[in-house]
């Protein structure tokens, strides 16, 4: 087996309970060529001395200090500093098996591929759910972003995949924004000639209050549609086939919006008044087709066909329907 390096990026910020569980099982992986860049973005707590323990104890580790810019920015920070032919990712507050990059880079030298998938596990406080393949899936580039876009099987993760170096020259996070994995996705995935999908969970994802995916404020949400609608003004020219589908997300991602909207403080619904008209005006023209393209299930489809109405009482349905959601599925719409 050929020996390429790869350098695991690690923004690390306000995980200091969850930091060492992470730190170990990137130290204690099978494969031992790895470049271990961790980021403390400008953490309050002792992250930052913990990033500075791990690295006296490991050469192959380098700790960036920086002020607090936000995950995009420490991504960038960790992306200036690679010298690997290959990308790693892990969130400093989830863990990996111990042979998750030997495993993901055999299959890729293999497959000659330029990303690797692995399965995966969300680990909620009582229970671990499998999400993944049953099967190796060998895919061409536009069979990758077919599955990608249809975030189902395979979902807007970049923790969960090995990546080719070369895939980032000329990708930058967005700083500023949530849900920035989503925002350069399809760009990796373009650009990628092959793509393999592994049925072993390698990767655990740690379902916590206070993580991104989990924070309803109009700011997340609002982000959530942007990366969106982005990535549809980004792809209808060159990928026509995919139109249907991108913009049936732009339209389940502004029901996120609608089922947040009287969760979240008065001049927050004030701020964002005028977005979340252009967005309901988006799903007005779009939303019978998105419903005939969607997977959601009957709740999310009810809360999709409220996004073209702008007004309280759109919005007091949505939220009152994603918090019986909750109390009967216990997770968010």
């Amino acid at each position: 087996m050929q020996t390429p390096k790869i350098s695991v990026i690690v923004p690390v910020y306000k995980v200091e309970p969850y930091l060492r569980k992470c730190l170990d099982s990137i130290v204690g992986q099978t494969y031992q060529n790895l470049e271990i860049i961790l980021v403390d973005d400008g953490s309050p707590d002792k992250c930052g001395e913990i990033c500075d323990e791990y690295a006296r104890r490991d050469e192959r580790i380098q700790v960036i200090h920086q002020e607090n810019g936000g995950v995009s920015a420490a991504r960038n920070a960790g992306l200036k500093k690679v010298t690997g032919e290959w990308i790693g990712w892990i969130d400093p507050d989830d863990w990996a098996e111990p042979d998750m990059f030997e495993y993901l880079l055999k299959n890729a030298l293999e497959m000659e591929a330029d990303i690797a998938v692995c399965s995966h596990f969300q680990e909620f406080p009582n229970r671990s759910v499998f999400h993944g393949y049953t099967e190796t899936m060998v895919l061409n580039r536009e069979s990758g972003l077919e599955l990608l876009l249809q975030n189902s099987l395979m979902q807007n993760y970049l923790c969960d995949k090995l990546w080719k170096a070369k895939l980032f020259y000329e990708i930058c996070f967005p700083v500023g924004y949530t849900f920035e994995d989503m925002a350069i996705m399809h760009r990796l995935f373009i650009q990628a000639q092959r793509v393999i999908c592994l049925p072993k969970a390698e990767y655990h994802y740690l379902q916590r209050a206070g993580s991104i995916v989990s924070d309803s404020s109009l700011d997340n949400r609002i982000n959530h549609y942007r990366s969106s609608k982005n990535r549809l003004d980004e792809m209808q020219k060159d990928w026509p086939q995919f139109v249907p589908l991108l913009e049936a997300q732009c339209v389940a991602s502004a029901s996120s919006v609608w089922t947040a909207y009287y969760g979240n403080p008065a001049e927050k619904q004030k701020q964002y008044r005028e977005q979340i008209k252009e967005i309901a005006a988006f799903s007005k023209k779009h939303c019978q087709n998105a419903l005939k393209v969607t997977r959601a299930g009957r709740a999310g489809r009810i809360i999709m066909r409220l996004t073209p109405y702008a007004n309280p009482l759109a919005f007091a349905i949505a939220y009152m329907g994603s918090q019986l959601y909750k109390l009967k599925k216990g997770r968010n719409l």
